[in-house]
């Protein structure tokens, strides 16, 4: 206490100001990782690019939207950044252009992004895990029935 009150005041506000960004920087960097976006994990996982991995999730979403409640596919969808432009998009650039009916279809579409047969047969399962793997149980659970 006694060196507290030696410091200039100025000293004393900018360490106040460098205490409180601190502690609100950790903050937010506590509660951001439960959301983490799986975006990262998947390009990673597989070494595709953003725009493939967004075009598999798109076509994952076009797909899982037919066999899922609104409520669970919306809760799912808000894991996917701009997942509804990441559904259009898939639409307007050829990669899904009818319904998907069953994973094999998804896969086959999945080839329409330049993603090879390995990969796309893997692929949504590879997003079980990074739901996971990100905090995002629940959604893992809404996708996994929707796949079943």
């Amino acid at each position: 206490m006694h060196i507290w009150k030696q410091q200039a005041p100025g000293c004393r506000a900018l360490l106040l100001v460098c205490l409180l960004w601190f502690s609100a920087a950790l903050g937010v960097t506590l509660a951001a990782q439960p959301g983490q976006s799986i975006l990262p994990l998947l390009e990673e996982r597989f070494g595709l690019s953003e725009q493939q991995v967004r075009d598999a999730l798109g076509a994952l979403l076009v797909f899982t939207r037919e066999r899922l409640p609104k409520p669970e596919f919306d809760q799912l969808s808000r894991t996917i950044p701009n997942a509804d432009l990441v559904m259009q998009e898939v639409k307007q650039r050829g990669i899904v252009t009818k319904p998907i009916d069953d994973l094999s279809e998804y896969e086959r579409v999945l080839g329409n992004s330049g993603i090879p047969p390995a990969y796309a047969a893997e692929f949504a399962p590879a997003v079980l895990e990074a739901l996971h793997a990100t905090g995002h149980d629940r959604e893992r659970d809404i996708l996994a029935r929707a796949l079943n």
